[in-house]
């Protein structure tokens, strides 16, 4: 069934990390830093839906990065940790992202945005990244106040465009956007971007590609 709307995960998705994984091991002085700090960010923001809490993906980030920087016996100060996690807003997208993305639009398909992190910080990214004017909607998960995977935040989305689940596909490079979508009835594909493997204990989503730019052919 072709989709209506294809909503697009961003972080590691649409856009690489490495600037900001450089920057954290830099800070921290250890090249396992951010590999520590990214899984406990994603953790407390499981943990703020599951309590029914929410603080926003940058101050979680802030928070958690606080929390891990004394198993490198490291100690920021506020501000310098918020400098530290500004390099998220000038993350490049992957070479494949705006081709892909300029293909699906040129098909018809509508193309959504959707993060964890502040709309302001969304923002930014995809304007740094020079790939905002390629959306229909740019969407954080502040609007809903649940982070991905709970199932209400991939329903705000289809509220917005009065879509069926199955009509709308969902895109992703984490194994748990994939299952959260899946479990709100979304399609799915998964991005095979470098270090990701899909969770083997899931159902498989219904294709998986490399690169953005062999989408259009699957969903043709």
């Amino acid at each position: 069934m072709k989709p209506k709307i294809i909503i697009f995960d961003v972080n590691e998705t649409l856009l690489n990390l490495i600037p900001l994984k450089e920057e954290i091991n830099a800070a921290l002085e250890h090249e396992m830093g951010f590999e520590v700090w990214f899984p406990k960010l994603l953790h407390y923001s499981l943990v703020e839906t599951t309590t029914g809490t929410y603080n926003n993906f940058s101050e979680i980030a802030a928070a958690t990065f606080k929390m891990i920087s004394g198993k490198f016996d490291k100690d920021f100060s506020d501000s310098e940790i918020k400098n530290i996690l500004s390099e998220i807003t000038k993350l490049p997208p992957y070479p494949d992202v705006k081709p892909g993305l300029k293909q699906l639009k040129n098909a018809g398909y509508k193309l959504i945005a959707f993060s964890n992190g502040k709309p302001d910080v969304l923002n930014a990214q995809l304007k740094f990244a020079e790939i905002d004017s390629l959306f229909e909607g740019i969407y954080s998960v502040e609007e809903i106040k649940k982070y991905k995977p709970h199932p209400e935040s991939y329903q705000y989305i289809l509220n917005k465009y009065q879509v069926k689940a199955q009509k709308a596909l969902m895109v992703a490079a984490h194994s748990w956007d994939i299952i959260g979508a899946q479990h709100a009835g979304l399609q799915t594909c998964f991005v095979e971007r470098p270090g990701k493997k899909f969770y083997d204990l899931a159902e498989k989503p219904n294709f998986s590609v490399s690169e953005i730019t062999s989408i259009l052919e699957q969903i043709s």
